[in-house]
């Protein structure tokens, strides 16, 4: 499988222009890798020529690890040109950088904008002087936007634990109960069950108003409003679910407010097709909140892709006119917020097919009314 990723990376650089790619510990070195590596004072980096001359520079104590990626590499069939340069404490990564890109060539580079520090950017500077770069986002989204079947696997392993952490909330919510109580059981369940890793925000009452609340701290009330937005990881891929819930009775306006974002978010869950852009699914969301005059507390985009990283391409927003393509997949998070009120939320995870949309998150929407599970 990872040789396939190669010869497309390789490929996308060839016709990008570019002639060599740095990649930083994270997302992208792990989907080429297989190599998951926090950063640190350490740098580490993959350094990857058009010519299929790679590199890792990387402490000496992480050697071994490198080595191993590839010898799996070459087992594969993949016919690379590869080394390790490591470096000890003592002499630093200076001149390990100087070794490693030796064998790179000149022409443009490609770096992460977003996760590559002013430490390795000077580290290549000093090592190979003035150098034209443009972001690795483009090339690396090409590469991983569509999912292949191991990954659909993974992520639906994962959401089959977001829709376990859902219903835990579900069953823990009434008067009287506190939040962060909850959350600390939800997160403990799920880990035991094999989540690699759980985080979620759970807001109650006029906290649900603000998208990105945290955990609530003070007890809820009947007629609360409550949602659950919960993050987990199987297999290095995430689900992210999100539920809103009743405790009690709801007034009037946030029962129209509930049933609105239901509405809105079957309506581009059920109605999304290949071919249409993140704009097009975007509002096929938004057309529905605005119809009933609740266009102003929507205040967020419909969705952002899912996979190795939480957010990542694709954006179901209106600046997004790019087909979505077959085995991308997103989610679609639709909502109203009523300032010192109440919000609501409902969140799906979707993988795009040549027929439609399936969700990969089926835990019941409408916790409003009843318990009806809409496919």
């Amino acid at each position: 499988m990872k040789k396939e990723r190669w010869e497309k990376l390789f490929e996308e650089m060839e016709s990008s222009g570019v002639s060599n790619m740095a990649l930083m510990p994270g997302a992208n070195m792990f989907y080429m890798t297989g190599l998951r590596m926090g950063l640190s004072e350490r740098p580490t980096l993959l350094v990857i020529s058009r010519e299929k001359a790679v590199s890792f520079i990387m402490p000496r104590l992480e050697a071994e690890k490198g080595q191993t990626v590839f010898e799996k590499l070459r087992n594969e069939g993949l016919d690379l040109d590869s080394r390790v340069e490591p470096y000890s404490d003592e002499e630093g990564p200076s001149g390990a950088f100087q070794r490693a890109l030796s064998v790179t060539l000149g022409g443009t580079w490609s770096f992460e904008n977003r996760t590559m520090r002013l430490l390795e950017y000077s580290l290549i500077r000093d090592a190979f002087g003035d150098l034209v770069w443009h972001d690795a986002g483009k090339i690396m989204k090409n590469l991983r936007m569509v999912k292949d079947e191991q990954e659909i696997q993974s992520m639906k392993k994962a959401c089959a634990l977001a829709d376990k952490g859902a219903d835990m909330a579900r069953k823990l919510l009434a008067p009287g109960e506190i939040a962060l109580d909850i959350v600390r059981v939800i997160e403990q369940r799920l880990k035991e069950e094999g989540a690699q890793s759980a985080g979620m925000a759970l807001a109650t009452g006029v906290d649900t108003a603000i998208p990105h609340a945290f955990v609530s701290r003070t007890p809820m009330k009947d007629g609360d409003l409550a949602w659950l937005d919960l993050v987990l990881s199987v297999d290095g891929y995430y689900a992210d679910i999100t539920r809103t819930y009743a405790v009690g009775t709801l007034d009037a306006e946030l029962q129209r407010a509930y049933r609105i974002v239901l509405q809105a978010q079957e309506n581009a869950r059920l109605n999304a097709k290949p071919g249409m852009s993140g704009a097009d699914v975007d509002a096929l969301a938004r057309d529905v909140i605005e119809s009933y005059g609740y266009g102003e507390y929507f205040i967020h985009r419909t969705g952002h892709g899912l996979g190795l990283e939480v957010h990542e391409e694709p954006y179901i927003v209106s600046s997004n006119h790019l087909p979505l393509p077959v085995g991308s997949t997103f989610t679609i998070e639709p909502g109203i917020y009523l300032p010192g009120k109440g919000g609501v939320r409902i969140e799906d995870d979707v993988l795009m097919t040549g027929e439609g949309l399936i969700s990969l998150t089926t835990y019941p929407r409408n916790l409003l009314d009843d318990d009806r599970l809409v496919v």
